[in-house]
């Protein structure tokens, strides 16, 4: 064998070996805390390493980081991230505006993050792709450390990024976007999902994602235990802004009412004001069980607070009582209660009617994240929910991200359908039926010479089951005179939702609305596929037929372009 065909047949032996080496990186980017693992997943048990060590947190090991960053005021590409410190303004909170749906509950203190993006002039997309590759970056130099950078340089590396189970088409597509500014490419958005090796076929279970921002809460089946774990979603997950950082902004307005506004406008300023939001959030906020009779003192240190003992404030510390603290949990508690009660009921409803043989019980309530960690809202919830097991994981606060990982694991688990949480449609313009469209609008097509009137055509049904990699077909249409030029074959189309229990049948302001607007590109498709029709004038035109094809992936939907089975020209999408 001569000296070329050995190299070649070496290069290709080192190919395969690539590609068999795989790194599995997850992030949970979060509200108030953010965290990352990771797995090689070829050895037979792969282990699952959480990021313990960040910048300024040296000497302290957790799996999670401050989602915070702040920028220099001279320079906006400089800024620090985490737990660093901050000289300049903090923003925090910066994934609530990747989601600008999501409802802000009366109880909540305003935030300041909005005004300080207006006041830096940057989008939330940009600060939340500043601290992406920040964390990306941070975790990426860990784990070099930790290997032969040949080795790790060689592997293929696939990224899973984790989202609220109840964001908005639009807020997952802007997650993305923060990602691929880095020319990272996030293989798969997924929602949260925990281990659930313990259960038996059939058995249902909640898991109650209780984060910073948001509460997201989603319900499983296990469907199969072998060769490996399969689950399917039972009903459409919901959430709500009931998160850690409220508490946190109610215990910052409490200090503000029992101190005075004065005091407080120079207070919120200090290091011991920062030391003591830091008790509360490290320490207050998860070991609190509710009891009237409990008492925690909070310092202020070197803060120069006036003693004022029928406050309780006395030496710098502000003796807290438990009926304090039950006022400032009670909303976001109440709130939470609420959105577990409604997910519990949907799932038994919905066994029921299915005659599902274990329809009156689901197994457990699963508890993660870092409210999730509260043993105040675990006492509730079993108070609430006597007759299923509340389990709270040891690791509930890196539950989210390790899920992450685990859900590209082999043999590991798998979700295998999801449940849509709404409608979706196309709007298009039909013939005129008086007998049923009598009142609407109508519009005389020149092509045909008919009345037409737009109505909705609905191809996904809120509650209904999607397979993961399932392909759904939207058939469209359009009409081209005979001399149409090019830009004639860029189509756009709109993809509409609808919330409301049943769709409508005609678009209509406040029920339906605009999905996202689809932009298909026909100009390289040749003109053999369309078809040539003469108008009742005598008139040639064209009409091209055409799929937009939607593939249901993790979290997301991937659009394509067809015609006669065939993938065409692109399709891109803007959301609204």
């Amino acid at each position: 064998m001569d000296s070329n065909r050995l190299d070649e047949l070496l290069q290709s032996v080192l190919k395969v070996h690539e590609t068999e080496d795989q790194l599995i990186i997850g992030l949970d980017f979060g509200t108030t805390f953010s965290g990352v693992a990771y797995a090689f997943p070829n050895s037979n048990k792969p282990d699952l390493v959480s990021i313990l060590d960040w910048p300024g947190l040296e000497g302290h090991k957790q799996p999670k980081v401050p989602t915070v960053i702040s920028y220099d005021r001279k320079d906006r590409s400089t800024f620090t991230w985490g737990a660093q410190k901050h000289k300049n303004e903090k923003i925090e909170g910066i994934k609530l505006l990747l989601d600008i749906e999501q409802e802000t509950p009366i109880y909540l203190p305003a935030s300041n993050t909005a005004a300080e993006l207006k006041r830096l002039g940057k989008p939330a997309v940009e600060v939340a792709a500043d601290y992406i590759s920040a964390i990306y970056k941070h975790a990426m130099g860990r784990i070099e450390s930790k290997m032969p950078a040949d080795y790790l340089q060689m592997c293929q590396k696939k990224f899973v990024l984790s989202v609220p189970a109840v964001w908005s088409d639009k807020a997952k597509d802007t997650t993305l976007k923060a990602s691929t500014l880095l020319d990272i490419k996030w293989q798969r958005l997924i929602p949260g999902i925990s281990i659930l090796k313990n259960g038996k076929l059939g058995d249902a279970f909640v898991l109650c994602d209780a984060g910073g921002g948001t509460v997201d809460l989603i319900s499983y089946e296990i469907t199969a235990l072998s060769p490996r774990l399969e689950l399917k979603e039972l009903v459409p997950g919901k959430g709500g802004m009931a998160g850690s950082l409220g508490l946190n902004r109610r215990f910052e307005q409490a200090v503000k009412d029992v101190v005075g506004e004065d005091q407080f406008y120079h207070l919120r300023k200090t290091k011991g004001f920062e030391e003591a939001m830091l008790q509360f959030d490290r320490t207050i906020k998860t070991a609190f069980r509710g009891a009237a009779d409990e008492e925690w003192y909070v310092n202020f240190p070197m803060a120069n607070l006036q003693d004022d003992p029928a406050n309780n404030i006395q030496a710098n510390c502000w003796n807290v009582k438990g009926d304090t603290l039950k006022r400032i949990f009670q909303p976001l508690i109440t709130d939470i209660l609420r959105l577990v009660d409604d997910q519990v009921n949907l799932v038994t409803v919905k066994r029921m009617t299915e005659n599902h043989p274990k329809a009156k019980e689901i197994k457990a309530i699963f508890l993660v994240g870092g409210f999730g960690s509260s043993e105040y809202l675990k006492q509730c919830l079993e108070a609430a929910h006597v007759n299923i097991q509340i389990i709270q994981p040891h690791d509930a606060w890196s539950a989210i991200v390790k899920g992450a990982v685990l859900s590209q694991l082999p043999h590991e688990a798998s979700i295998t359908s999801s449940v849509a949480t709404r409608h979706y449609g196309v709007s298009a313009m039909w013939t005129y039926n008086e007998a049923e469209d009598s009142g609407q609008t109508k519009k005389r097509d020149n092509y045909t010479g008919t009345d037409r009137v737009m109505k909705m055509t609905w191809y996904i049904y809120q509650g209904e089951d999607l397979k993961r990699d399932q392909k759904l077909i939207f058939p469209f249409y359009r009409s081209l005179d005979e001399d149409f030029q090019p830009k004639a074959l860029i189509f756009t189309d709109e993809l509409i939702q609808c919330e409301a229990i049943q769709p409508a049948k005609y678009p209509k302001p406040g029920v339906t609305r605009i999905n996202c607007v689809l932009t298909s590109d026909l100009t390289g498709v040749d003109r053999s596929h369309f078809k040539t029709k003469t108008s009742p004038k005598g008139a040639i035109y064209y009409d091209v037929y055409y799929n937009l094809a939607v593939t249901i992936e993790a979290a997301v939907m991937k659009f394509s372009l067809e015609i006669n089975g065939k993938e065409f020209g692109s399709v891109t999408a803007a959301y609204e």
